[in-house]
């Protein structure tokens, strides 16, 4: 029956991700560093050690001389006193392969520190040097005493006066070498093991000051979590000041819900309370309330009741993320539409946008704000509508779009009355007089504009800014 407990992974430290994966790549580079020193060490010491022994060698079948019976002389030996010191550790010796394996050579010449003693080629060396005739060759042999290891280099040749080849070659114990390349190795790799700890020390310490920016700015969101603080303060580096900047405008925007909810809920209670006021006030003044003040009243609390959810829903909106809407969407439906509902005054409408502008925001929210507008030019309007939309010159994450009309328009000093909410500056034309409100409304929780002013037509220029998709 399978585990059906589960486990829970804690996520993994970021400072030990990063030098753990510095320590991946440094360890194995360390050692194959130490490996190849080594190699270059053992190398140039077995070259050193071999330059004597290859000398050596070389004056020997300089100096040998073969008598008319065939005999072997050496005119004149290595100086090297160790080659006439008994067991010395230094050997030469010319000599002949007996053909069998692992037999000691026999002897023709030899130097005084063999002691009588030969020396035995292993079968590789014997015909490594039968098929490099006269070239040096470097092999490992067993030594003459206890536990003596040669290195030795040797040459096959054919002497003058003779018919078979002679082996002439010249050893020496290299234990010392050994021990000297081992010591290397050794001290290569402590050495390989206490720069891997100290490069490890290195990044830890070196990742530490360079996250230490993150620390600090996760105590300050800690501060700003706890009440002791209402924002993230603090200079950060580049990399990590649009994060900060980020926080303080999520921070911002949770505190502008909050104060939004707040004065719409204010707001709200406020404009009910009239029309409750006076509802109250005539169900005491007599037995019967009119029904038309009752319907009356009932119909201003509907407008403010939905006036004000329009304004908390658009509030929502405008800070939402990932929502965007075509302006073509929008603003073709309506020109197809309002001549159609407007027949009688033979209605024009003169469109001109910028290719592909896309509102960032709710589809709901742009044809609110741009149907009234346009409904409202094709109210007021004589014949003509003309609706531009274009990249905002100042920001080019903004688009500009203006509706004109040719109607009679307003006074300057009406512009800041018609945005009020329920102000109807004609009452005998229908409507809630919230229209213009609700724009305006919107265009701020878009962290937009809306303005009001004269059309070079004649009429009224509405002019809202929002933001768009994309630079220009």
């Amino acid at each position: 029956m399978p585990d059906l407990m589960t486990t829970t992974r804690h996520p993994r430290s970021l400072v030990t991700g990063l030098v753990r994966g510095a320590a991946m790549w440094a360890v194995p580079i360390l050692i194959i560093s130490a490996v190849v020193l080594t190699w270059l060490y053992r190398t140039t010491t077995y070259r050193i050690f071999d330059d004597p022994l290859d000398s050596a060698v070389t004056s020997l079948i300089a100096s040998v001389d073969v008598d008319a019976n065939g005999a072997v002389a050496v005119s004149r030996e290595p100086l090297d006193p160790r080659y006439q010191r008994a067991l010395s550790g230094r050997y030469w010796l010319i000599g002949q392969s007996n053909g069998e394996a692992r037999a000691p050579l026999r002897i023709l010449a030899a130097s005084r520190s063999l002691y009588g003693e030969s020396l035995v080629l292993e079968p590789p060396v014997l015909r490594n040097l039968k098929s490099n005739m006269g070239e040096a060759v470097r092999a490992s042999s067993r030594g003459v005493d206890t536990g003596e290891t040669l290195r030795i280099v040797a040459r096959q040749v054919i002497l003058p006066g003779t018919e078979q080849p002679v082996i002439v070659l010249a050893g020496a114990d290299k234990r010392a070498a050994t021990r000297d390349i081992q010591r290397f190795a050794v001290t290569a790799l402590a050495l390989m093991a206490a720069l891997c700890l100290a490069l490890i020390f290195a990044v830890y310490t070196q990742v530490r000051v360079g996250l230490s920016p993150l620390f600090t700015l996760r105590n300050k969101v800690a501060d700003v979590r706890e009440g002791k603080s209402a924002q993230v303060e603090g200079v950060y580096p580049p990399e990590i000041a649009p994060l900060a900047e980020e926080l303080n405008s999520l921070i911002s925007h949770n505190k502008n819900i909050v104060e939004r909810a707040r004065t719409h809920v204010g707001n709200l209670a406020h404009a009910l309370k009239t029309p409750l006021a006076v509802l109250q006030n005539e169900a005491q003044s007599g037995p019967q309330t009119p029904s038309a003040l009752v319907a009356k009243q009932t119909e201003i609390m509907h407008q403010q009741v939905d006036h004000h959810l329009r304004r908390a829903r658009a509030a929502a909106r405008g800070q939402s993320i990932g929502v965007t809407t075509p302006l073509a969407d929008v603003i073709d439906p309506l020109m197809r539409t309002l001549p159609r509902i407007y027949r009688d005054k033979d209605l024009y409408i003169d469109v001109d946008t910028e290719t592909a502008l896309v509102f960032r925001g709710a589809k709901q929210d742009i044809e609110d704000m741009v149907g009234n507008l346009m409904d409202n030019a094709a109210k007021w309007t004589k014949t003509d509508i003309k609706v531009r939309a274009e990249t905002d010159k100042n920001r080019s994450d903004m688009m500009r779009i203006i509706i004109e009309d040719n109607g009679a328009g307003l006074d300057p000093k009406e512009y800041e009355e018609a945005l009020k909410r329920g102000a109807r500056l004609d009452e005998a034309t229908p409507g809630s007089g919230l229209g213009l409100a609700i724009v305006d409304d919107l265009a701020r929780a878009y962290k937009g504009q809306f303005h009001l002013s004269r059309s070079e037509m004649g009429g009224l220029q509405a002019e809202l800014i929002l933001p768009k998709v994309g630079a220009s």
